[in-house]
């Protein structure tokens, strides 16, 4: 009982990061799209940071369950775009790096907490429930970065590449994404992704600490 209880405990722990990475990855997309010319997402009411337009249940889940999710895809149009090859790259990109803004953001934030808070409310149990919130809000706008840079479908990385690589509506486009969920799927559940992905997560996140801890 008390496993379960501390496995529920510290899943807890994690949902403001998850809300939050997933709200600053998909607002990033809306975001790119809109300054690409793409009203696409501005008329679905994406181009918000509020989490409510960007949380998809299953990717929560995923995300809150196995530490890798996606929340609702951002549509575009690339027919509204002046340069659809180079935007869609961009737009690819934007969520990814939005992400690494924010486990910056966070990794100064949680220096400062740690910095300017007395030493007695920092040992308290609630002071230690805000450093670990701080801390896991840096670590999974890390692992979502990572994860989405993947070159598998509906990841951002295989959008990337085919536009990098002029992949689009050719035959390999459409039979990977016929089938990238399944890899997807069957990668996460054997352990691929985590082998390797956790160290590339490692040493992003030790560079993120390090940006915000210099001088310190």
């Amino acid at each position: 009982m008390n496993s379960v209880l501390n496995f529920l405990v510290e899943k807890l722990y994690i949902i403001p990061g998850i809300v939050i990475a997933i709200s600053v990855h998909e607002f990033g997309h809306a975001k790119a799209a809109q300054l690409c010319g793409d009203r696409t997402a501005e008329y679905m009411g994406r181009v918000s940071l509020d989490p409510r337009a960007h949380i998809d249940i299953v990717g929560l889940l995923m995300l809150f369950l196995v530490g890798f999710g996606w929340g609702k895809p951002v549509l575009i149009d690339p027919r509204q775009m002046k340069h659809p090859r180079r935007d869609q790259i961009l737009i690819g990109l934007a969520g990814v790096f939005n992400n690494f803004i924010a486990a910056i953001v966070f990794a100064f934030v949680y220096r400062f907490y740690v910095q300017l808070t007395p030493r007695a409310f920092l040992l308290s149990t609630l002071g230690m429930v805000i450093y670990t919130i701080l801390q896991g809000i840096v670590v999974i706008n890390i692992s979502l970065m990572l994860f989405n840079l993947l070159p598998i479908p509906p990841l951002d990385g295989f959008g990337v590449v085919c536009g990098i690589f002029g992949l689009y509506d050719t035959k390999f486009y459409w039979y990977a994404r016929r089938y990238g969920m399944y890899i997807l799927l069957i990668l996460i559940y054997v352990g691929f992704t985590s082998h390797i992905l956790g160290p590339l997560r490692s040493a992003v996140y030790n560079f993120v600490i390090h940006i915000a801890t210099v001088g310190w």
